[in-house]
């Protein structure tokens, strides 16, 4: 009778299990804390997610170097993010806010800096993009004179409301010595090139989204050294350009810029000058010539052929002469 009962309950029990609706986990796929995540994840992600390529980077750099020329201490800091943190070259103090940020500029480009990229590694990730390397600064002193300022630099640069900016900049002499000038430009501009891991698709710059295969090391092979790029560099000057007008004539000029175009044939050969972003006084214009007329300018790298090395230069002036 026992054995009767434990079989009549077993078939019960088959019964209810069989008409009984289907029961699932309250913890689903899509919710699981293991569960890889789905395409539609993937593609949010990726659409939120914007990349540079070298190219770009370097013309950030670029875009910061032709700021300094404009000597707009403003205009510099408009290229930081308001959080961004600056160590600069020359001060001591860490520089953590947009005035902040400014203030130091205020000072660093009366010294009419100009920097040269020697040699640079990129990184790119997910709305970041690293820029690191050695570059010199070439500076001017209230007399005219030119000193270069061997350097190493880092600049992080992050992506928000559309649009790139520096995030954290870091600027530092080298803390041993160097060679000459000449003998520093002669070592190759070298570039390397890191990207993050990356298995979804990402957007190049603002583009639509490309696939990205995922790496870790250089993305290309490493090239041989080659010879530097020739540039034309100013070397010396024996004064300013407000130091050459009388001063009825710095009164009427006033902070005038006059941009000109500078261009050398060969290591020791000719150079030429020339207009490029004239000024509306005629005197700050002929001024601007005839002092980079007078300056030295040297050819460093090795020139290509007969093809002439130019440079474009911002002559600025002040009323307050000097």
């Amino acid at each position: 009778m026992k054995n009767g009962r434990r079989d009549l309950f077993a078939t019960a029990i088959i019964l209810l299990l069989s008409t009984a609706p289907a029961m699932v986990s309250p913890v689903s796929a899509a919710t699981h804390p293991n569960a890889a995540p789905s395409k539609a994840a993937d593609s949010a992600s990726a659409a939120n997610c914007a990349r540079l390529t070298d190219s770009e980077v370097a013309g950030l750099f670029s875009k910061w170097n032709l700021a300094l020329a404009s000597l707009d201490p403003k205009q510099v800091a408009g290229l930081y993010w308001q959080d961004a943190v600056l160590l600069p070259t020359v001060s001591n103090i860490p520089r953590t806010s947009s005035a902040a940020i400014e203030d130091y500029f205020v000072h660093f480009l009366q010294k009419f800096p100009r920097g040269v990229i020697l040699s640079r590694t990129i990184y790119h990730a997910c709305n970041l993009a690293l820029d690191m390397g050695l570059y010199d600064f070439s500076v001017l002193d209230p007399a005219g004179n030119i000193s270069l300022v061997h350097a190493r630099y880092s600049f992080a640069y992050t992506y928000r409301d559309g649009g790139w900016r520096i995030q954290h900049h870091h600027s530092s002499a080298m803390p041993e010595p160097v060679g000459t000038p000449q003998s520093a430009t002669e070592h190759p501009t070298q570039q390397a090139h890191h990207e993050a891991p990356a298995a979804t698709p990402t957007h190049e710059g603002s583009n639509a989204a490309k696939p990205v295969a995922p790496a870790a090391h250089n993305s290309e092979p490493p090239q041989p050294p080659t010879l530097a790029a020739a540039r034309l560099v100013l070397y010396s000057a024996s004064r300013t350009p407000s130091a050459m007008l009388s001063a009825e004539q710095r009164q009427k000029v006033g902070d005038a810029t006059v941009g000109v175009k500078v261009c050398g044939h060969g290591v020791d050969g000719q150079r030429s000058f020339e207009l490029s972003d004239p000024a509306p006084e005629s005197e700050a214009n002929e001024t601007a010539l005839a002092w980079a007329r007078e300056a030295r300018w040297q050819v460093s790298g090795t020139p290509d052929g007969a093809d002439p090395v130019c440079t474009q230069i911002v002559v600025r002036f002040s009323d307050a002469g000097g």
